[in-house]
């Protein structure tokens, strides 16, 4: 019986300590202040590459025929030494449809190109090596160039989110002594969440044209999409607590 009601003893005490603990938390909960703010910074770019998208179209009677060709394009290009993505291929046989009829002749191939030029100039050089294959090739080859366009390096541009995020952190913690000094109670940053909003780029040229064929002769020299700066900006969901 005395080992009984000690143990009820013991359970009292905890459920005691437990519901102390408890109401203390909330009580302490009351008397903390959360503040949320949100903050954005921008900042313009000046952009540092020409964009364009390249693509090569050939039709040939044989199938190793539409990729030699397609190599000699390669390696004429990839020896201009410009950075570039891409660079895939596809050769496959050249078919329609004419009714429920299904016909092929020979064969059909592409490559397709995004070069990053630090110099309009440049892109004339790429220009004047497919201008002489089209005239090596005549029917045999087509190309087309689309959406050439002013960008920021992804290096610049990841180089400047960074740099507003951490002055975001910096004016975050000057609002957070501030808040200090007005409410009398120590407050610091509990979380920061950013959303960065990254330039769009809009200058469309040549869209899906073809380019026609120019003679070996002729200089070649192509519109230069005009150079805009453009907006980088960063927003940040801040979270403060003062107690």
């Amino acid at each position: 019986m005395k080992k009984f009601i000690i143990f009820l003893w013991i359970l009292y005490i905890f459920s005691f300590i437990s519901a102390y603990a408890q109401n203390k938390e909330a009580q302490d909960e009351e008397k903390i202040t959360k503040i949320s703010i949100t903050i954005e910074d921008t900042k313009e770019l000046i952009p540092d590459f020409l964009e364009i998208t390249v693509k090569v179209n050939v039709t040939t009677e044989k199938e190793i025929d539409a990729i030699n060709i397609l190599g000699e394009v390669d390696k004429s290009l990839r020896n201009l030494g410009f950075e570039y993505e891409g660079g895939k291929y596809s050769v496959e046989k050249n078919c329609w449809w004419e009714g429920n009829i299904r016909k092929c002749l020979g064969y059909k191939g592409s490559i397709c190109y995004i070069f990053e030029l630090k110099q309009p100039s440049d892109q004339n050089k790429i220009f004047e090596i497919l201008s002489d294959f089209k005239e090596k090739y005549s029917k045999k080859m087509e190309f087309s160039v689309s959406e050439p366009k002013w960008i920021v390096s992804k290096k610049n541009l990841h180089e400047v989110e960074e740099e507003l995020k951490i002055g975001i952190i910096d004016i975050a913690k000057n609002y957070a002594q501030k808040f200090s000094e007005k409410l009398g109670k120590s407050c610091d940053i509990t979380n920061i969440n950013y959303e960065v909003k990254r330039p769009l780029w809009g200058e469309l040229f040549l869209k899906g044209a073809v380019v026609p064929s120019i003679m070996p002769e002729a200089v070649v020299e192509a519109p230069e999409p005009k150079k805009e700066e453009k907006m980088v900006s960063v927003k940040a969901s801040v979270k403060i607590s003062c107690k």
